[in-house]
């Protein structure tokens, strides 16, 4: 009694480790992982995804094991995304599929791509406020997992079965039965097997028939029957299955975005008459540059705020060739102390920096296919209106008079994603007839020429949730030339006028 209690706890064990195994290895022929998506703000959708498919019984890789063994084999960045990282690291966590896609507008769309590199599939879903509905994710995770599926279970052609003909044996219709079977086959009425029609062809032609080998006759010898006809098997032509390439990710612009923050800043401003330039100014000793002439600057750089807003509400409308049109603005305003050299007493003044510009713009947003995963990126022209002042305290007036323009400007502007916290961004911008206030013509001279530019580069990125961050290099130049008589130069002269600095913003996103 006790032998056979052991004897059914051991084969309960037995029975439970092959659940185990099964169900690891079922698990394990599920192993996927998940990729950065593309314009997933907080990886809401990639986490969607990843709580679908472990609900669905998937062995999910984590997003950070993946990207941690990637930079251990030398992929990092947007290579981990590669077909060729895709392969390694299937091999590395023996992942059956890896998942990527990229977040656009108001849909997503997901790639599966085998063991192997090869696209499995490409599938879209629609999203609500930048996330997958219950539905969706769970019906994404069913597509994943029946993609797989389908590929590791691929149907093969039926293969055709002809009977092939005897090889150096004697065929059994022409084989002599031994005694004891012949005997028994007629006392049970079985009739004997008609002959096949290679037998007759053969008696027809007078070719004797074919010999037993030596396996035969010991088969023969020996009672065993003999062996049954073997069958050669044509494999039927695989046709060639065309690749499909996936549809590159949609990308676009957020139909608001808000930017506070703060902007540094260096100026630096001369005037003066009889002269070409203003380094022609600045290399004379004090005491021979010309009267009424002013070297203008700031000792040290001055900051205040600054706030943007970037609006483009078509984008709602969703995947649309109007989604990149839209409105940008900003306004910033700075104070600082400025030192003043020549035409008078000199010093130190206080001073105000405003600035602000409306734009209307139109951006182009593509994927760059510099990696398996598509960059976002995008060019944009604008056209609009600048407003640049600077006064100075109100003891100093009558020697310097306010800077004060409203002028037209186009420009071009260009941005690239290389990851979730990296965005290269820059700008161009051409001023047109950026001409000085009322109060500069007053005093230089009534005509005036005017010319200017602005250049910007910098990087921004996603932060936390919708919060984004952006740091600009700005560098904005004016140059004027004035004639005719003025109250202060007869003759007329030059003024030259120059911004640089950083602007620095925190902003959401939405």
């Amino acid at each position: 009694m006790g032998q056979v209690t052991l004897r059914g706890q051991w084969l309960n064990a037995v029975m439970l480790l092959c659940v185990l195994l099964t169900s690891f290895w079922a698990r394990a022929e599920q192993r996927v992982a998940v990729l950065e998506l593309t314009g997933d703000r907080r990886d809401a959708v990639r986490k969607q995804l990843e709580r679908s498919l472990q609900a669905k019984g998937s062995d999910v890789i984590k997003g950070k094991l993946y990207a941690t063994r990637a930079r251990r084999l030398g992929f990092r960045g947007r290579e981990a995304h590669t077909d060729a990282a895709i392969v390694a690291l299937s091999r590395e966590l023996g992942l059956a599929a890896t998942v990527r896609g990229a977040v656009s507008g108001r849909a997503l769309t997901v790639e599966v791509v085998s063991a192997s590199g090869s696209l499995l599939g490409t599938e879209s879903y629609p999203l609500k406020k930048g996330r997958l509905s219950k539905k969706d994710a769970f019906r994404a995770a069913d597509a994943i997992l029946t993609t797989l599926h389908e590929a590791a279970t691929e149907v093969v052609p039926q293969e055709s079965v002809e009977p092939a003909e005897p090889v150096a044996s004697m065929s059994q219709d022409a084989a002599p039965l031994p005694p004891a079977k012949a005997d028994a086959r007629a006392s049970s009425g079985v009739p004997s097997p008609k002959p096949t029609a290679t037998a007759d062809a053969r008696a027809s032609s007078g070719v004797p028939p074919p010999r037993p080998t030596a396996t035969a006759d010991a088969r023969v010898s020996s009672g065993a029957p003999p062996p049954k006809p073997t069958a050669k098997v044509a494999a039927a032509p695989v046709e060639d299955v065309a690749l499909v390439k996936a549809p590159s990710p949609v990308v676009g612009p957020r139909w608001v975005s808000v930017r506070l923050g703060g902007a540094t800043t260096f100026r630096s401003y001369c005037a003066g008459p009889g002269i070409r330039s203003c380094g022609q100014l600045e290399s004379q000793p004090e005491a021979e540059r010309p009267e009424r002439s002013l070297l203008f600057g700031t000792p040290s750089p001055y900051s205040g705020f600054s706030a943007g807003l970037d609006a483009f509400p078509l984008a709602l409308l969703g995947d649309t060739a109007l989604k990149g049109l839209g409105v940008t603005a900003e306004l910033s305003r700075r104070w600082t102390q400025v030192s003043i050299q020549g035409g008078g007493p000199g010093g130190t003044a206080s001073a105000v920096d405003t600035y602000g510009s409306l734009f209307g713009t139109y951006r182009l947003y593509f994927p760059l296919s510099f990696t398996a995963t598509p960059l976002p990126a995008f060019v944009g022209l604008r056209a609009g209106g600048i407003s640049h002042a600077f006064e100075v305290a109100e003891e100093y007036q009558a020697l310097f008079p306010k800077t004060g323009r409203t002028h037209a400007a186009v420009g071009l502007d260009v941005s690239v994603t290389l990851a979730r916290l990296a965005r290269l961004e820059a700008g161009f911008l051409y001023f047109i007839r950026p001409q000085p206030g009322r109060e500069q013509k007053d005093r230089y001279g009534p005509e005036v020429s005017s010319s200017g530019f602005g250049l910007e580069a910098g990087v921004g990125g996603e932060l936390v949730g919708p919060l984004e961050y952006s740091v600009r290099y700005r560098f904005q130049k004016y140059a004027d030339t004035f004639s005719g008589a003025g109250t202060e130069w007869t003759g007329g002269g030059i003024s030259q006028e120059r911004y640089s600095g950083l602007n620095w913003t925190l902003g959401a996103s939405f």
